[in-house]
């Protein structure tokens, strides 16, 4: 073969192959698209999951369903989501800081998210509250410090999966605080909402979301809020800072992910419409409805704060869990 039959042949490749990729984009989504949520129904998570539904599927021109797979700190979702094909109909909705800190307490062997592409944020609210119910003995945290240090060996809060970041938030107040408490993990915030009102802990740390609805009805009482300032929406639940907790609780959102190896065109497609659906009316209503600022952040600007997570916060999980059982 000459060098113009191989010249001609590796443009020929090359064109196919860009071929492929275009028409791939063009034919996606050519069935239903699934969002695989990490943690139990009913927690933010998964309410998140469930209002997008609706308009990213009317910016994608198909249909998409949620799929709840709660368990082992996130790892059955994120492993059945890398071994999906990477065709764009099987996505991760998670924080990347909520699943980078189970890699950090020894849920994961490995560095996951780098084989993950992340396709955008949904938006962003306080990570973390402190939540007991209306009619516990303690009003206030300061309340709360005095009878655990009262009745040592009695206090119990709960929340997600252990390892994770509202697991080191529980640790690290109670430490700074001078109790101690005992971590019970649920697997989502519904689980652990009915928890509390069941009256089988003491109390819990949960996203504002999860906090907000029953704080409003008067069925719990929220004590403090990770956030840099008060919430318009709770103005009068202090903040760790004011508390004199100074734990540094990152602000949190749900990044939308596709498994690596995703084609750049599908990848793109989704993260503009992700971002489209972020602005739709109806998405918006819901969002704000849970304490939820709707706002898209990119992939690009999303890397930060990745980083971030996996240089300062990631190190300091590690030093706090010892690393879990294999099994």
């Amino acid at each position: 073969m000459n060098r113009r039959k191989v010249l001609c042949s590796l443009v020929a490749g090359a064109l196919a192959a860009a071929f492929a990729h275009g028409a791939a984009a063009q034919q996606f989504p050519s069935k239903p698209v699934r969002i695989i949520v990490p943690f139990a129904a009913g927690g933010a998570n998964d309410l998140n999951g469930r209002s997008l539904q609706v308009p990213l599927g009317k910016a994608l021109g198909g249909t998409v369903i949620v799929e709840n797979m709660p368990g082992a700190s996130t790892k059955i979702a994120v492993d059945h989501m890398l071994k999906s094909a990477p065709d764009g109909h099987t996505l991760l909705l998670a924080g990347h800081g909520a699943l980078m800190s189970y890699y950090y307490s020894g849920f994961f062997d490995n560095k996951f998210w780098e084989n993950m592409i992340v396709l955008g944020q949904t938006g962003r609210m306080p990570w973390v509250g402190i939540e007991v119910r209306a009619d516990a003995p303690y009003k206030t945290w300061a309340e709360l410090v005095e009878y655990a240090k009262k009745n040592p060996g009695k206090m119990s809060a709960g929340g997600p999966a252990p390892g994770g970041m509202m697991n080191l938030t529980v640790l690290e107040t109670a430490k700074n605080s001078g109790f101690e408490v005992t971590y019970i993990p649920f697997k989502g915030g519904g689980p652990s909402g009915q928890a509390l009102l069941g009256g089988h802990i003491a109390y819990r740390v949960a996203q504002a979301s999860e906090i907000y609805p029953n704080a409003r009805a008067g069925k719990t009482r929220a004590l403090a809020i990770g956030f840099p300032n008060r919430m318009p929406e709770m103005p009068d639940v202090p903040t760790f800072k004011e508390l004199g907790i100074m734990f540094d609780v990152p602000v949190f959102g749900f990044d939308l992910w596709a498994p690596g190896g995703t084609p750049p065109a599908i990848a793109n497609q989704i993260s503009k419409a992700l971002e489209q659906a972020v602005k739709d009316p109806d998405y918006i209503k819901a969002s704000k409805a849970l304490v939820y600022d709707p706002v898209f952040t990119s992939p690009a600007a999303l890397q930060e704060s990745i980083r971030y997570m996996d240089t300062v916060v990631g190190p300091k999980m590690a030093e706090t869990f010892p690393p879990a059982p294999k099994k």
